[in-house]
């Protein structure tokens, strides 16, 4: 018996990954199967490829169950042109990417907002033969950066989904539409085999996150884990001193904190980056709540973390009850904790 799935065995029976946990998560890896067969081309088989890395470290068994076949050795494809060869864009591709360029630097929301509907249109409107997946996924990694509000997002994700229509076989850009619709909440798009396969993976490893846990180190020497937090609300963030909208929501995370502090709110802040660093931040910029060091990255892993900010709310019972995949705003943040029934 291999160590990953010994240590299963014994959380186990110690009633640490519940019987009923365990059946669930049989149930999601299941549907991830089922639904990856009907994707497109060679989607299927990433999106099972995803759900397996993910189960691996805890559920090797079902882990082994969802990997795909090797693929057959593919065809050598032509060599890339040379950096310095490569031709410019069109020049409606140009002027969008220039457009998505400047967002960050725009001064509110507002105009943010007004900036996408202009270049949702815009990638909308490329004429045939110019991709649009690209800067439409660019598009949506920097429209959840803050509260543009619904009709922005909604015509993120449906540009999003007509670019992928266009160029099907993303499995990448299929899972970041079902988080725009799953965690975002935006229209959902018409039917879509692929969508649906990568829902099912995001529903997948949400249920994986009910019994993941977590125990770090503060900076403040303390130890903080889930277990021990039980009867508190509690908001899990995962940030970097270098990541400008993790920088921008800390503010708000802290006037919360403040707030809501006695009322059974706790802030934990991880950071994967070397104890200097954070340090040398900090002294710059304070925060009252807890800040985390993860520098071996073990629990951005098992939380799937591979952007920042992203921030996990869990209730009183420790149950995952909402999520942010990107920056959130206090308005966000107060939505998020009406979820876990703090208001």
């Amino acid at each position: 018996m291999s160590l990953a799935r010994l240590l299963v065995v014994s959380l186990l029976l110690a009633g640490l990954v519940p019987a009923a946990d365990t059946d669930a998560i049989k149930q999601a890896a299941e549907r991830v199967r089922q639904l990856s067969e009907k994707a497109p081309g060679s989607s299927g088989a990433e999106f099972r490829a995803m759900a397996a890395k993910s189960l691996q470290p805890r559920y090797p068994d079902l882990a082994n169950q969802l990997s795909p076949p090797a693929p057959a050795p593919a065809t050598p494809r032509p060599a890339a042109p040379a950096r310095g060869m490569r031709p410019a864009p069109p020049p409606e591709l140009a002027a969008i990417q220039k457009s998505i360029g400047q967002m960050r630097g725009l001064p509110t929301d507002a105009d943010r907002a007004k900036l996408v509907l202009e270049v949702t249109a815009g990638i909308r409107a490329l004429p045939a033969g110019i991709a649009k997946l690209g800067p439409a996924t660019s598009l949506s990694n920097l429209a959840t950066e803050g509260d543009l509000g619904k009709d922005a997002l909604d015509a993120v994700a449906a540009t999003l989904a007509l670019a992928l229509r266009e160029s099907p076989g993303s499995a990448a850009g299929y899972i970041q539409l079902a988080r725009l619709v799953r965690y975002e909440h935006v229209t959902p798009p018409p039917a879509d085999p692929a969508l649906d396969a990568a829902t099912a993976v995001l529903m997948l490893r949400d249920e994986m996150l009910q019994s993941a846990g977590f125990t770090l180190t503060g900076l403040d020497g303390k130890s903080y884990s889930l277990d021990g937090l039980r009867g508190r609300v509690v908001l899990l963030n995962f940030w970097a001193t270098w990541c400008p909208p993790c920088r921008k929501e800390m503010p708000d995370m802290e006037k919360l904190y403040q707030r809501f502090e006695n009322k059974g709110l706790v802030v934990l802040a991880v950071s994967d980056e070397k104890r200097e660093t954070v340090e040398k931040y900090l002294a710059e910029h304070h925060y009252s709540f807890p800040i985390l060091l993860d520098p071996d990255r073990q629990v951005n892993d098992t939380f799937n973390v591979e952007g920042i900010p992203k921030s996990f709310l869990f209730d009183r019972s420790g149950r995952l009850a909402a999520q942010a995949i990107d920056m959130r705003t206090e308005r966000q943040f107060l939505e998020m904790f009406r979820a876990a029934g703090l208001e």
